[in-house]
């Protein structure tokens, strides 16, 4: 538990939904060592609703990087870190409160373990608080690939020689968990909501895009390279289920 945390959070005028995942963040009961927020060129209210959340005590670091995709944002805001685990959330998602007290307790009491995960469940609306997802909101619950919800040990991306492939602009979190189970990292998933996805129009997923599905058939036709290559193509790489938390 006295583990620093880095949160990377790469951002391009996310103004109207920062807000809420910063207080996601200061409302967690273990505080952050840190927010690395890398903005790619923000011409909203995105660094003065930062300055507030500096001048309220969050230890951000807002940095600039130029345009080039999540993926990139996140290397170099992992290369800017100084915290032993890293963990991420892009600024239109939201942190549930407890995350990071269950997480690292997990962590803390499995020092085998290099990344923890859980569900992850989706929403378009959020409650009066803006920090959970809304009573009436249409919500899916599911554990899934999606970085928001993990927490790393600072190591794993080492042992995996890069984070983020910043040649995709998008399945670059799918590349990354292939990667991961190729290499054996290991990893639980918990039973419990670890991030809250805010699904809504301007969201990269939501807008049309060719190489939404041209960048997963790379990702995947490169983990298969990968196997070939290490003659490994032939096993099938565990089920996601598997790695889920023993029920007691």
């Amino acid at each position: 538990m006295k583990a620093r945390v880095s949160v990377i959070m790469p951002s391009l005028n996310m103004g109207p939904f920062i807000d809420a995942a910063l207080h996601s963040v200061a409302q967690q009961s273990v505080a952050v060592h840190e927010i690395v927020l890398m903005d790619a060129g923000s011409t909203d209210e995105t660094h003065s609703i930062v300055r507030k959340h500096q001048q309220a005590g969050l230890p951000i670091r807002l940095l600039e990087h130029p345009p080039g995709g999540p993926g990139l944002a996140r290397n170099s805001g992992i290369a800017q870190a100084t915290g032993d685990l890293i963990a991420f959330l892009d600024p239109d998602d939201l942190w549930p409160a407890g995350k990071l007290e269950r997480q690292l307790r997990r962590l803390a009491g499995a020092p085998e373990v290099d990344m923890v995960s859980g569900y992850v469940c989706y929403f378009d609306t959020a409650d009066t608080s803006g920090l959970a997802p809304a009573t009436g909101s249409r919500t899916e619950r599911i554990f899934h690939v999606h970085v928001g919800a993990c927490v790393y040990r600072r190591e794993v991306f080492s042992r995996l020689g890069a984070a983020f492939d910043p040649g995709l602009l998008y399945a670059e979190d799918v590349d990354l968990l292939l990667r991961v189970r190729e290499q054996g990292v290991p990893f639980t998933i918990l039973r419990s909501v670890e991030l809250y996805y805010r699904q809504h129009a301007a969201s990269m997923m939501a807008v049309s895009h060719p190489r939404k599905d041209s960048d997963f058939r790379l990702a995947t036709l490169k983990s298969m390279q990968r196997r070939r290559a290490a003659g490994t193509l032939a096993l099938p790489l565990r089920d996601f289920a598997s790695y889920l938390e023993p029920l007691s």
